[in-house]
């Protein structure tokens, strides 16, 4: 409820910037949607119709008509790909990359179906990118946006050239639900090689429901064998082409899909064997944040393997002077002989540096991101309680004493700053007592909610509880108790 001046102005500024978002979202993908359009609807008539006599007077309708509905379907389609990404920066990214693969998917399908068999329609082809680029709702609205621009191609066709509408109804249905097993087999987390293993071996297990459409139909002949064979086909197809799109698609939009971020938490990584190199205690506490900030995330139901990667590579800024932090010092601490001023200036500094060496290494902007929010707008403490200390009189301005921000804007940045803030802590203290370890970390994390760091990004409470319980147990695994062995040999010789 909006009780004052100050709470209508924000709304109203939300609406503002709401509707100049959609508005530039409508405006960079709007001209997808038409050259969308006439490449579909032009290929079909192509190859479903008479394109000589689809443009004339007498079929002139019937052509504009497949027009008119193809881009109104796909207008909708635009329109759900925002609405499933609301408030995110990608959006136009993720429009152009699913209007491009379901364009290719329904040009495949069509030229498999009429060329060879009503069954060879490669829909996987579109569910197997967009999952892996995007998510499961987004590859199944792309499926059914697909399956009914193919229905309508052929359906268009009626009085040019005439089609057995339910033979490419049982087509595109079979193919459909094919491509959505296949999503759902594959939405998990695998490795290059068991994605397409399962991509190729899933869909065996739709094979009987097109022998069983087949039977309904009236078909008992050995065409049900080519039916099964072309509709098989047909997803090998769409597997063996997904991987090199991907690859295309990871490559144009530096996008941060499990296989990339798999590659990218390679040790073997340049920036990685860098950091190993150069800074070897902040790597270490890398690898840590990393096993801590995984857990996390799977427990919150968001992308591990992005977690994990992000934690490597979130403190990459601190390779500018690494000995001005404490995981990289031995004897000699650089701080003892610089003012407090000095040294918040090269604490904080990594946050920035860390995001413009992301950027040179053409990180995916998700890591880039994490790697300036990760300490939000947090206090140097320390420094600032020794100038206070050196300071005689008067009142200093804790502003001038911390991160620059932004606070995190995600989940997993938010997830890595609590996993950063309580590692690093409970690596210079180690509490000796579970009930020790749970006050610790609750007072660490409680402590960045005091602050609101979390105010700009969409964790709740239950989240940050369940993150705490979890960092609490590995935790407790990493730092377990180890056997004195040589007091044990002093206990059986006495």
């Amino acid at each position: 409820m909006i009780d004052n001046v100050t709470d209508l102005s924000y709304s109203e500024t939300a609406k503002q910037e709401a509707r100049k978002r959609f508005l530039s979202y409508f405006g960079k993908c709007i001209s997808g949607v038409f050259v969308s359009t006439a490449l579909i609807t032009l290929f079909a008539i192509l190859m479903v119709s008479d394109f000589a006599r689809a443009f004339t007077p007498e079929y002139a309708a019937i052509t504009a008509g497949r027009f008119i509905v193809t881009f109104i379907l796909m207008v909708i389609f635009m329109l759900s790909i925002y609405s499933m990404h609301l408030g995110g920066e990608k959006n136009v990214r993720n429009f152009w990359i699913a209007v491009v693969t379901l364009t290719i998917s329904v040009v495949l399908s069509i030229t498999g179906s009429t060329v060879w068999n009503m069954y060879a329609m490669p829909i996987a082809f579109a569910a197997l990118v967009v999952l892996e680029i995007m998510d499961v709702r987004s590859s199944m609205l792309t499926v059914a946006v697909t399956g009914v621009l193919i229905a309508i191609s052929f359906l268009f066709s009626s009085g040019i050239k005439e089609y057995d509408m339910a033979l490419v109804a049982s087509g595109v249905i079979c193919n459909s639900l094919s491509a959505c097993v296949v999503a759902f087999f594959a939405r998990k987390h695998y490795t290059r090689f068991k994605f397409l293993l399962v991509a190729l071996l899933v869909p065996l297990a739709v094979q009987p429901l097109v022998i069983m459409t087949a039977i309904a139909m009236g078909d008992v002949t050995i065409d049900i064998l080519w039916k099964v064979l072309y509709s098989y086909g047909a997803d090998v197809v769409a597997a063996l082409l997904f991987m090199p799109f991907v690859v295309l698609f990871e490559g144009v939009f530096n996008i941060a899909d499990d296989f990339r971020l798999s590659e990218l938490c390679n040790l073997s990584n340049p920036l990685l064997k860098r950091l190993a190199s150069e800074a070897p205690g902040t790597f270490n506490h890398s690898l840590v944040v990393g096993t801590l900030a995984e857990a996390c995330a799977s427990a919150i139901g968001e992308n591990p393997n992005l977690a994990r990667c992000a934690a490597y590579y979130h403190d990459i800024g601190k390779l500018k002077a690494p000995l001005y932090f404490s995981e990289n010092q031995s004897d000699y601490n650089p701080h003892d002989e610089l003012i407090p001023e000095v040294s918040v200036s090269m604490i904080t500094s990594h946050t920035l540096f860390g995001e413009i060496l992301a950027k040179q290494n053409r990180l995916p902007s998700e890591i880039v991101e994490i790697c300036r929010q990760h300490h939000g707008t947090a206090p140097v403490s320390y420094f600032f309680n020794k100038a206070l200390n050196l300071k005689e009189e008067g009142n200093l301005a804790q502003d001038n004493y911390t991160y620059a921000g932004p606070k995190p804007q995600t989940k997993i940045a938010a997830i890595i700053m609590i996993c950063d803030t309580v590692e690093a802590a409970i690596r210079s203290y180690i509490p000796e007592t579970r009930d020790a370890y749970e006050k610790r970390i609750d007072m660490l994390v409680d402590d960045k909610v005091r602050l609101k760091q979390f105010d700009e990004c969409p964790i709740t409470l239950g989240d940050i509880a369940i993150i705490k319980k979890t960092v609490m147990e590995s935790l407790a695994s990493i730092h377990h108790g180890r056997i004195d062995y040589d007091k044990k040999k002093r206990r059986a010789r006495s």
